[in-house]
């Protein structure tokens, strides 16, 4: 297994901003209604985020190594926000939330324990990722009921969780990895 070196272990860097930055888009979309484009664009940036976690900066190993499954599980989890993304921009027809929803639900907690599993995010950057996904995850079963109203706490919750999981990418040190 090759070392994590100053080059590869960028996906710290680059994915755990892009975490951060995602959950202060969707927290200020969310609390300003003036700007409604704010929280789609904040699940594309999320999005970028996580494949970028995936893959690493230039393609190489991210959070979950070499794990052909962990990359496919960060894929499929990001292209389910891209969905709700365009779900919510108009794009696509709204019946495309349940597929964002199961890719979340899905993918997510997938992508969270390989994360864990590979132990290439050391401390609680190595487990932290299941806080947001299963957040997530609740918040994406609820939007499939509309009947469902979940609290406005649980609904800040899941960027409030991306944006202290990016921290702690950011925070972990390379050369632990």
């Amino acid at each position: 297994m090759a070392g994590v070196t100053a080059r590869t272990a960028n996906w710290r860097l680059f994915g755990g901003s892009a975490l951060v930055i995602a959950a202060v888009l969707w927290l200020l979309g969310y609390v300003t209604p003036a700007l409604p484009l704010l929280v789609p664009f904040s699940f594309i940036v999320l999005a970028a985020g996580l494949v970028i976690l995936a893959f690493g900066q230039s393609g190489g190993n991210g959070a979950v190594g070499k794990d052909v499954l962990g990359k496919v599980a960060l894929v499929a989890y990001a292209a389910g926000w891209v969905i709700l993304a365009v779900v919510r921009l108009g794009i696509a027809p709204t019946a495309f939330v349940t597929l964002a929803a199961i890719l979340i639900v899905v993918a997510g907690p997938l992508s969270a324990w390989i994360i864990y599993k590979r132990r290439i995010a050391k401390g609680a950057a190595g487990w932290i990722m299941f806080l947001p996904t299963i957040v997530a995850a609740i918040w994406a079963l609820a939007s499939l009921a509309p009947s469902i109203s979940l609290p406005v706490l649980v609904v800040l919750l899941v960027p409030i969780l991306f944006g202290v999981t990016g921290a702690l990418y950011l925070l972990n040190d390379r050369r632990l990895g």
